[in-house]
């Protein structure tokens, strides 16, 4: 489980030198909070345009589709990388090694992973306050989320901590876009077809398949009960 997908993809020495190279001081992590928060606001803007040149009137429909596009990406590649995180740290979903310790030190990787997702949040955060603020419980995680990822890396430890919930939160965050996204599309276009119907459903399927196995069966255990033995145990 050390390698994971990184390895497989061929890629694990390039991420690691990657996150070296830019998590080596204040200025350099400034520098990749800034890049991935300009890459994630303009995928939106980009996945925005796309749609309104495809015809797509409804400016609600148009920005809801460009905010699910940006964390489409951005759920799937952190999944990839917090997981990989964990399993080289010696995470195992039912059984971790003795060398997972919550309470490490943060880890080049790691810190790169959390500035990838701070980054996001602040990104859609722009989208949600401009455009949406009605979503209390959206804005509300993501600064929160923000704020403890924030302390984490300034502190230099509980990056592990991060990375699981995280990894639990987002690894079924494909499905629930590609869900809400096909919905979109369906509603705008009005095109009703079998295909779509057949999308829709695989799409729920696996979405509550995912939510019953990973947040209602594993999370009270895999996360909660770990990470409060560890904090409540003093460790």
């Amino acid at each position: 489980m050390s390698g994971c997908v990184l390895r497989e993809l061929g890629v694990e020495a390039d991420w690691v030198a990657f996150s070296r190279e830019w998590t080596k001081d204040a200025l350099s992590m400034a520098v990749l909070a800034l890049v991935f928060f300009l890459f994630f606001y303009s995928w939106n803007q980009m996945a925005c345009a796309i749609f309104r040149a495809n015809g797509f009137k409804n400016k609600k429909v148009v920005l809801e589709l460009g905010s699910c596009s940006s964390s489409l990406i951005h759920c799937t590649v952190v999944s990839v990388l917090t997981y990989y995180e964990l399993c080289s740290q010696g995470w195992g979903l039912f059984s971790s090694s003795e060398a997972f310790d919550l309470g490490s030190a943060n880890t080049p990787t790691g810190i790169a992973t959390m500035f990838f997702c701070i980054s996001y949040m602040l990104a859609d955060l722009v989208y949600l306050h401009r455009f949406s603020p009605g979503d209390k419980q959206y804005i509300v995680h993501h600064w929160a989320t923000v704020v403890y990822m924030a302390l984490c890396i300034w502190i230099g430890r509980g990056h592990l901590s991060t990375m699981l919930c995280i990894f639990l939160g987002e690894v079924t965050g494909p499905i629930n876009n590609g869900m809400v996204i096909s919905n979109l599309i369906v509603t705008e276009t009005g095109v009703h077809t079998k295909a779509a119907g057949r999308a829709n459903f695989f799409f729920a399927s696996c979405l509550w398949t995912g939510f019953l196995l990973i947040r209602v069966l594993y999370a009270p255990w895999g996360v909660c009960w770990v990470l409060g033995s560890f904090y409540l145990g003093g460790g």
